[in-house]
């Protein structure tokens, strides 16, 4: 039987500058507010089709 080495995990920050909203935001906040402005249609929001959102969004996903 072989032993398997730990996988180890990029940390992802837990906050950023969105150049977008112009301020540093909380990934949590990014992702919910990407995911509201797209799953809504809110197509006024910058967070809409925002692709950093869609990348902070994938890559919260896979840890």
């Amino acid at each position: 039987m072989q032993s398997q080495a730990p996988v180890l995990k990029k940390k992802t920050a837990e906050d950023f500058f969105c150049k977008f909203l112009n301020r540093d935001v909380k990934v949590t906040e990014c992702i919910d507010d990407y995911v509201n402005a797209n799953s809504l249609n809110i197509r006024h929001s910058p967070c809409f089709k925002c692709s950093h959102g869609l990348k902070v969004r994938l890559e919260y996903a896979s840890t």
